[in-house]
C-alpha cells in the first residue's frame, strides 16, 4: 500500500482526495494545510511514498516546499495539482514529477498517481 503524504489549504478538498483515495491502495499518512506544516511533521518514520501537493498551499509556495522535499527527502515522488483558475503546467519548472492539471477528472487523477507510483 502506498504512504501518501497530502498538502492542500482546503480542508473539503483534503478531505475529498483522502476519502477517495483511501478506498483505493492508498494509505493517507498525513493531512496538512501547507509546506510548513508538512516539513515540521515529516519523519524517518512517516516519509511518504508520494507527496500530493496542492501547489498555492499556504505559507510555503509550493517552489518551496518542493526544494526543501528533494533536499531532505531526494527519493520521494512529488504530484503537484492546483484550484487556480489557468494551467498549472505553467509553473514548469517546478521540481515536481508530475503535474496534474485542475481540468483532470478523478479516475485520470488516480491513474496519474498509479502510474507515479509504479514509476
Amino acid at each position: 500500500m502506498a504512504k501518501i503524504a497530502l498538502i492542500d489549504s482546503h480542508p473539503l478538498m483534503r478531505e475529498c482526495i483522502s476519502n477517495y483515495l483511501s478506498g483505493s491502495d492508498y494509505a493517507i499518512t498525513l493531512q496538512v494545510d501547507d509546506g510548513k506544516e508538512l516539513i515540521e511533521q515529516l519523519t524517518m518514520e512517516n516519509v511518504p511514498d508520494v507527496c500530493l501537493l496542492e501547489f498555492n498551499a499556504r505559507s510555503k509556495t509550493g517552489y518551496e516546499t518542493i526544494k526543501m522535499l528533494r533536499s531532505a527527502w531526494p527519493n520521494m515522488k512529488i504530484a503537484i495539482y492546483s484550484m487556480q483558475t489557468g494551467p498549472v503546467e505553467n509553473k514548469t519548472p517546478s521540481g515536481a514529477d508530475v503535474i496534474i492539471p485542475d481540468q483532470t477528472s478523478i479516475a485520470a487523477f488516480k491513474s496519474t498517481l498509479d502510474n507515479l507510483i509504479q514509476q
